[in-house]
Order: structure tokens, then sequence, then C-alpha cells
């Protein structure tokens, strides 16, 4: 571990006890236990198609780094053995997370695949050797440390464990979005990087780490704050989830033909390539 990791954060992770698949669901997504199935599954569609973007193509060593509970790996596996032809090029998966709880968890969900293994670490000091991996991904990392200084380090590490021309997917939470907006000047909530940044701030950070972006996705272009904000509300104000069935038929009928609108949604998965 180092000096960039949070206390608190590391705490709450690792005093989480619960188990099942629909548990870990709810705690990778920061979701209520009276989470309805709905949300839940809208939350599951989400995580199948963040997996895909992350992991579609991926082939030789990959790092999930910061993997937490398994949940995006886990579906890359398993969309991987659900192929009726199985791919010719090996995978081997590698998850890393700063908690030993979650990744315990990780490794118990993947105890039957041999094509995973788990290691404990954080994304600012990576425990492996230069150009080691062919892709790295990592999902709800960034945001989630605790100044800038620690996510350009994250950046430079992502950058000197991958291989040339290797594969980097990453997110982040937008701060020119409308719903970051409403949280800023209706709720005068603090939005600052590293959680939040603007896309064109992202992609500098990228390029001066070494990257050059691929392909991007949006996601998350509810009106505002959605179901944790309308709780315990919702029933009167959006019984029919209004706002998720909204966001989802954006994200699946309208953004795959008009890419530059996927930077308006709320949080972005980038793909780009070391130089």
């Amino acid at each position: 571990m180092d000096c960039h990791m949070d206390p608190e954060e590391l705490e709450f992770w690792e005093s989480q006890k619960r188990c099942g698949e629909e548990i870990d669901l709810k705690l990778a997504r920061d979701l209520p236990d009276d989470t309805p199935e709905f949300i839940l599954k809208m939350m599951g569609d989400f995580e199948e198609e963040a997996a895909s973007f992350c992991f579609s193509g991926a082939h030789g060593r990959v790092l999930d780094a910061g993997c937490g509970n398994g949940n995006l790996l886990i579906r890359a596996l398993k969309e991987r053995r659900s192929r009726t032809k199985r791919c010719d090029q090996t995978l081997q998966l590698v998850g890393m997370d700063f908690s030993a709880n979650m990744l315990g968890r990780a490794a118990q969900r993947a105890k039957d695949d041999g094509e995973a293994s788990f290691l404990q670490g954080s994304v600012t000091d990576l425990p492996f050797q230069d150009r080691s991996f062919d892709r790295v991904v990592s999902s709800g990392v960034l945001t989630c440390l605790p100044n800038t200084s620690a996510a350009a380090r994250a950046l430079q590490e992502f950058y000197r464990v991958l291989k040339p021309e290797g594969i980097l997917a990453v997110d982040f939470f937008s701060r020119t979005s409308h719903y970051t907006m409403i949280r800023k000047h209706l709720f005068r909530e603090p939005i600052n990087p590293p959680e939040y940044v603007s896309p064109s701030e992202f992609y500098k950070e990228l390029e001066k780490a070494g990257f050059a972006v691929l392909d991007y996705r949006g996601f998350d272009f509810k009106p505002c704050q959605g179901y944790l904000f309308l709780n315990p509300w919702r029933r009167v104000i959006d019984p029919g989830f209004f706002q998720e069935r909204l966001s989802s038929f954006l994200e699946r009928r309208v953004l795959p033909g008009k890419k530059k609108l996927n930077l308006l949604g709320y949080r972005i998965y980038v793909k780009c390539i070391k130089k």
C-alpha cells in the first residue's frame, strides 16, 4: 500500500461482509438494500455493456486495476466462455485491488476459472514489471482517488506496465454533464477533480501520460440524479422509472449512431492506446 490510498475508503470496503451475487451488484453500484428489481436489472445491463467496451478484443495478459469484487472481470470471463467458438488467442486476466476483502470476494467468484489470478496492490504503485500487460482496465477507480496528483500517478503507472501499443480502458465522471450541473448549482455539491473532470480535461491528462484516444462510450443521461435522489419519494415522483427508461433508450437506441453525443453523458468510458 502507499500514501495515495484513502484510509477511510479502504476501511469502508474492508468492512463489507454481506455475500451473494445480488449483494455484489449492490456493493459495486452503491445501491441500498431495498433497490427494486428493475433498477438491479438496469445496473446489470450497464455492467454488461461496460465490460464489453473495456474487454472486447482483449488478448494476452490483461490487468483489471481496481477490480473490486470482480463484477466487470467476471462478466468478461462469462462472455468469453459463452462464445460458440472459443477464441484462438490466449487471455490471462489479473485482478488487482487495494482491499483484501473485495479481492477475496472476486477470487472466490472466479475460483473455477483458470484464466484469472488475483493480487493485492494500489493503482498508484502497481506491483508489476514494466511492459508486462497487453491491456489495462480500470473502472470506477480514478474517480475515487484523493487528489489529482494520485490520478496522474495512476495513469503513469498504467503507461509503465503496458506493452508498446497496449490498450487502456478507463472511465471518469463528466464535470460538464447536465446531471453534474444540477448537483453543483441546485444542490451546491462540490464538483472537483479527480472525481469530476470535463472530457477535454481528461483527454489532456491521457495525452500527457502518453496515450491517444481510440474510442469512447457515454452512460447515464437521466434528467437529474435518478433513483437514489428520488428515494424514498420515487413512488410519488417517478413511479414508472421514467428517468432510467429515458437514459436506457438514449444509450441503446440513439447514441450508437451519434458518437459525439456520448460525451454529454455523466459517466464516460474511454479506450486509448499507448503511444
